[in-house]
């Protein structure tokens, strides 16, 4: 799969809304190097990282998982 035309991925939990970027050293490799979280901002075109990631993952579907379950926490995390 290529991944030369990657986007970040929208999550919502919790009412918040994060968005999930790869980096991938190569547009066909099966996993990436490292995953972002970002928080959304209020203000069109900024965001916050909150969480970088480091592989190596087996594949995406490992990295994803993983990226998304560090989005929730660091939600849960925020939380009163």
């Amino acid at each position: 799969m290529s991944h030369s035309l990657d986007r970040p991925i929208a999550h919502e939990y919790r009412g918040r809304e994060l968005f999930i970027k790869f980096d991938w050293d190569k547009p066909n490799d099966e996993a990436p190097l490292g995953v972002h979280v970002i928080e959304s901002c209020e203000v069109p075109g900024f965001a916050n990282t909150v969480a970088d990631l480091s592989g190596p993952w087996e594949d995406y579907q490992s990295a994803l998982a993983e990226a998304l379950a560090t989005a929730e926490r660091w939600v849960d995390s925020q939380l009163p």
